[in-house]
């Protein structure tokens, strides 16, 4: 018997944000795949959705099942292995959540639309971001004082890719000449043209290029207040 639990975690309240707003992805496989499931085999699930946030990355999954949610609630929880242990209703949605080794689970089913013996329902899970998952790190390569503005992650079949923005302090040959040494001792080089100011020989913007493959879009932009710095990282597996 999975018992009633009306109070949800905080990671749990945050998947359930991500469910409302997600967008569609592409195939990325988890340590628990419940496409592959034999207990839901005869299941229709769209390829999960991945999202790589600040410590953390969310996998969702889009299903149909041939049964209705109170029984699909039951089939889940079962081939689930302990995953979910709590369980609420809210109007006709049910939902399942629950914790296995570090990882939140939430599952959300409701009556298909003109079917009330099929289910329609989303299942996600949330799990910190290992070192290895972080992967490329934009904040080693710019100056100092250097605010973040934006940063964004996805993974997608092709690879991984990483878009983060700051505002740099001074001048733009100064942010451009801290960026450019940074990007020369991390092995970064050069790849087709780069652009850089009129006076100063420094060039720093455009596209470069590791040994291993990765690419990395550079764009500087001189503002009143500083330099807008915009970096655009693709791994070998998206270039």
């Amino acid at each position: 018997m999975i018992p009633i639990c009306m109070r949800w975690p905080p990671a749990v309240l945050l998947t359930t944000a991500l469910l409302l707003g997600a967008a569609p992805g592409a195939a990325v496989a988890a340590a628990w795949d419940p496409a592959r499931a034999a207990a839901l085999s005869d299941w229709h699930w769209d390829a999960p959705q991945v999202f790589d946030l600040a410590g953390a990355r969310v996998l969702i999954w889009s299903f149909q099942a041939p049964l209705a949610p109170a029984d699909a609630a039951r089939v889940l929880q079962h081939a689930g292995a302990s995953r979910f242990d709590r369980l609420q209703f809210s109007g006709a949605v049910l939902s399942l959540a629950g914790m296995q080794a570090g990882r939140h689970w939430l599952a959300q089913l409701q009556p298909a639309e003109g079917n009330a013996g099929s289910t329609r329902g989303r299942l996600s899970s949330l799990e910190p971001a290992s070192a290895t998952q972080r992967g490329f790190d934009p904040q080693t390569l710019v100056p100092p004082g250097a605010r973040p503005v934006l940063r964004a992650a996805s993974r997608m079949a092709a690879g991984t890719s990483v878009m983060a923005s700051y505002l740099c302090p001074g001048s733009y040959l100064r942010v451009a000449t801290s960026l450019r040494r940074a990007l020369w001792a991390q092995h970064w080089r050069p790849s087709g043209r780069t652009a850089g100011p009129a006076s100063g020989g420094i060039a720093a913007a455009g596209e470069w290029r590791r040994p291993d493959g990765a690419r990395l879009t550079v764009d500087l932009q001189a503002r009143a207040d500083g330099v807008a710095l915009t970096l655009w990282h693709r791994s070998k597996e998206s270039s």
